[in-house]
């Protein structure tokens, strides 16, 4: 144990990203017998949208494995920094809203029907995403791809109908284009991956980090701390932007908890061998609650 605790929580982080990343290298297609290769056998879900689309969702989930690691590894170096108050909770937000959607579309006990309507619904987000963003846009790139989004959902239209899932188009609200029902919201996803039996802790966490990500007003004054009061001046004092190691540690350890998940979740889904990262996942976790105090899963 070092006498350093910003030191212990960032390098922590480090070697799990770090150990996870390597599986992800080396791991480029699903394990021989592991249910993202079932699932994608034969394709049957196949259509406009894609002839492997099954497959997709092994790639898909892996994207949101590559950014969950890399935020993690952007935490560890401003908290190690030192020098940053508010960005460890902006990289943060990314990582375990990254983790959360892995976790949710690499679930155990759910169907490959439902899987594949998952990760659909995931990404006919990102097309609507796509059409608000080029819509806006008048140069000629811009209405390229805005007309080829456009055809994309189209496209997935045709394809849920053929294999009878609702497509429901973009409400008169700006909502996402969905199959059957709507994806959960953010704060529910990231409830499941920290903790099922407490869903109120993804409430918690997501609002927590949001303030700060979202530079709301309630999220960056938190962050003060007082010096001393001002001679003269009642009721005014001087303030400094700081937080310690054990407040790090609790506010942010939705992070390491929720990668954590995401990495037992992709272990069972894709086959991969994750020997390399229970150990620095283990260890993280034990850091992160000894310093910060707390009871976590598995820790």
């Amino acid at each position: 144990m070092s006498s350093d605790p910003i030191a212990d929580l960032a390098g922590s982080v480090i070697a799990f990203a770090e150990a996870f990343r390597a599986v992800l290298t080396a791991n480029q297609r699903p394990a021989p017998g592991s249910p993202a290769e079932q699932e994608a056998g034969g394709e049957p879900f196949a259509g406009d949208w894609g002839d492997y689309p099954s497959r997709d969702v092994f790639a898909t989930a892996y994207l949101t494995v590559a950014a969950c690691t890399d935020h993690l590894l952007g935490l560890a170096s401003v908290i190690e920094g030192r020098n940053c108050a508010f960005a460890p909770y902006t990289v943060t937000r990314g990582a375990v809203e990254a983790a959360a959607i892995g976790c949710y579309l690499t679930e155990q006990g759910i169907s490959a029907r439902e899987r594949l309507r998952r990760t659909m619904n995931y990404r006919l987000a990102g097309l609507c995403e796509q059409v608000r963003l080029f819509g806006d846009m008048s140069s000629v790139e811009a209405q390229e791809r805005l007309k080829r989004a456009r055809e994309q959902i189209a496209d997935f239209a045709r394809s849920a109908r053929a294999h009878q899932f609702d497509f429901r188009d973009v409400s008169n609200k700006g909502s996402p284009a969905y199959l059957d029902k709507p994806q959960p919201t953010a704060m529910k996803l990231i409830g499941d991956a920290a903790d099922k039996g407490n869903p109120g802790l993804g409430r918690t966490y997501h609002r927590l980090l949001s303030a700060t990500a979202h530079s709301a007003i309630h999220g960056l004054a938190r962050m003060l701390t007082t010096v001393e009061p001002l001679e003269g001046i009642p009721g005014q004092a001087l303030a400094a932007i700081n937080r310690d190691a054990r407040s790090v540690a609790v506010e942010l350890v939705v992070g390491p908890l929720t990668a954590h998940s995401l990495a037992s979740s992709l272990e069972w889904f894709a086959g991969c061998d994750m020997s390399s990262v229970h150990g620095p996942a283990n260890q993280m976790l034990y850091t992160w609650s000894r310093i910060g105090h707390i009871g976590l899963p598995g820790t």
